[in-house]
């Protein structure tokens, strides 16, 4: 069964969902070129950035933490005084602000800020690079523009959380063979410091990609498309494929992991010219990742057209 052919072409929500239903009650495999997955499984993600999100900041715990409740908080405030007493009452909450609530959960752009897309199917995290005026990614005509203020230093590292338990994190050696599959439209390539996707550690966020612990990426760096690695803390391992994205175009770029943590890469469904070989320790916990940042030339509103993560045939 092919996802696009049963899910991503019904228009109405509702539908969509349902018929995602009856293929989990079903048991059947949904295949969407190499990456197969039950229906509806945790661990599979098809993003192709057709509906602005609601974006939010990312809650930092506490007691109560309305930072993940923005949208329900303006739902909230225009339902009747009694029925938001009555779920005050239940939460053990009274004279709840919610305009307070709605403010404070607004993204910001300070260097560091970590914020959320939420669309129709997923959510993502986004962690800012730099200080940003335009707090967060936009839909635009061909998908999710995150070029944002488009200033030199200036970037977004996006995420489906960092921890052992967000979804899409794999452990090398119990997980099965896993890959991450970004479509991405770079208008001026000479302006890309990193414009890179891949796998890292499930760790915090770094605001040097170089600084993750463990890694495995394809990066756009000034036009030339490498792959870049670590293992354990060491130096980041560079190696050029030879191969190159021009400006304006538009490529899908692929990292895989086996059961095994042997890593592979594809551009557009090829192997690279040239790579390097890289395996992950077995019990490494990591995590899909999407990191770009502005050099001084600026690559304007990179643009990312589709996003698929889960486990793969290969």
């Amino acid at each position: 069964m092919v996802i696009s052919d049963y899910i991503n072409d019904v228009a109405d929500p509702k539908t969509r969902r349902a018929i995602q239903a009856v293929f989990e009650n079903l048991g059947g495999l949904i295949t969407d070129d190499s990456i197969k997955q039950k229906s509806f499984d945790r661990d599979y993600t098809l993003e192709e950035f057709e509906s602005s999100p609601v974006v939010s900041l990312k809650g930092t715990g506490g007691a109560p933490d309305y930072a993940m409740t923005k949208a329900l908080a303006i739902e909230l405030r225009t339902w009747a005084g009694t029925l938001a007493t009555k779920l005050n009452a239940d939460a053990g909450v009274t004279d709840v602000d919610y305009d307070a609530i709605i403010t404070a959960s607004d993204p910001t752009g300070t260097a560091g800020d970590e914020n959320l897309l939420v669309f129709d199917d997923n959510i993502f995290e986004y962690h800012i690079l730099g200080t940003q005026t335009i707090t967060a990614p936009v839909i635009s005509a061909t998908g999710l523009n995150i070029g944002m203020d488009q200033t030199d230093n200036d970037g977004v590292e996006i995420t489906q959380g960092i921890l052992s338990n967000s979804r899409s994190a794999f452990t090398v050696g119990t997980s099965k063979s896993f890959s991450l599959k970004v479509g991405i439209t770079i208008p001026d390539v000479s302006g890309t410091d990193d414009c890179a996707i891949g796998f890292r550690k499930a760790e915090a966020y770094q605001a040097n990609i170089d600084d993750y612990a463990d890694m495995a990426a394809i990066n756009v760096i000034s036009g030339a498309i490498k792959t870049e690695t670590i293992l354990n803390g060491a130096a980041t391992t560079t190696t050029d494929t030879t191969d190159n994205f021009a400006d304006g175009d538009s490529k899908t770029l692929e990292v895989n992991v086996s059961a095994t943590g042997i890593v592979t890469y594809k551009v557009d469904g090829v192997a690279p010219t040239t790579t390097a070989a890289f395996t992950f320790d077995d019990g490494e916990v990591v995590v899909p990742f999407v990191y770009f940042l502005h050099a001084t030339d600026v690559a304007g509103a990179v643009t990312l057209t589709k996003y698929e993560c889960g486990s793969s045939d290969e």
